[in-house]
């Protein structure tokens, strides 16, 4: 994994300094001028020791070969608690009219599909470290300060974008060797800011596709895998290209094969049977599309 870090000198940067001492002092600072300000909110002061977060992999047992998926756990970290807390006070704010919470709730989705239609997925290539933290910060804050369909939350603009920045730009870690990186893009698989930055990034990019092109029939999304019903596979070109345009990032398309496509872990197939037990993928559910 020292490798994956190395050769990707736009996302990690190798540090010889522990900054810990400095960003909980800079943290403090925000949340010091935060909590001067309003009463409904009360942020934490950070006390005590920290560490850095540390990186593991986790096996892709789908991808060929079976790499390792880098994850950066920031349970040590001065940023772990509070982010968690501004996940939870900023989660009602995602754009969530596409999210699926599971797969029951996909099962509910997809159930009585017309068969003579194509399906599909799309996949973004790693979301989580590809995803825009600038943007992304700013679809946050045009959503929570600026969008008239929403309750202003009770943080000063300025102060919410700081900690964001901190959470994000400045996730140090050490790596199985023990050497020191910053992530200066893409945001941590393992920060408790994860799933939010890469639901409001694809919840807003989204909203802006579907603007400009016709939204498929069935359209889903599971964090950064989609299912797509549509009429006809030009459509499915149309809506990849413009998924890639809006957001700026690389999604594959996995089509489905003899009429069957596997999507979280519900296996989708064609046929005149209808009813079916629910499995693991391992040995999965079959939904009958007649």
């Amino acid at each position: 994994m020292a490798g994956i870090l190395q050769n990707d000198e736009s996302k990690f940067t190798r540090i010889t300094r522990n900054p810990v001492e400095d960003i909980k002092r800079k943290v403090n600072k925000v949340i010091e001028s935060v909590n001067a300000v309003t009463d409904d909110i009360k942020l934490p002061l950070l006390s005590g020791d920290y560490d850095l977060g540390y990186m593991y992999g986790n096996v892709k047992k789908h991808n060929p070969g079976n790499p390792l998926r880098p994850i950066i756990s920031q349970i040590p970290t001065h940023t772990y608690y509070l982010a968690k807390r501004l996940a939870t006070l900023l989660t009602p704010y995602v754009p969530d009219r596409y999210n699926v919470a599971s797969s029951s709730d996909f099962l509910g989705l997809v159930k009585g599909l017309d068969s003579s239609k194509h399906i599909a997925s799309l996949d973004v290539e790693s979301l989580f470290t590809n995803v825009s933290i600038n943007l992304t910060i700013s679809f946050i804050l045009d959503r929570v300060y600026r969008d008239v369909s929403t309750l202003k939350l009770k943080i000063p603009e300025p102060a919410l974008k700081s900690l964001l920045e901190i959470y994000t730009k400045e996730a140090h870690f050490r790596c199985p060797r023990g050497r020191m990186y910053v992530q200066r893009d893409g945001v941590a698989m393992g920060s408790p800011l994860g799933v939010l930055f890469a639901n409001f990034f694809m919840g807003t990019v989204e909203e802006q596709v579907f603007g400009d092109i016709q939204r498929p029939s069935t359209y889903c999304r599971y964090i950064d895998d989609t299912f797509i019903c549509v009429e006809s596979e030009s459509k499915l070109q149309v809506l990849c290209q413009t998924f890639e345009e809006k957001s700026g990032l690389h999604f594959t398309m996995e089509k489905s094969t003899d009429g069957a496509l596997p999507f979280l872990d519900v296996f989708l197939k064609k046929s005149r049977r209808t009813q079916f037990p629910l499995r693991s993928m391992s040995n999965p559910l079959t939904l009958a599309i007649v």
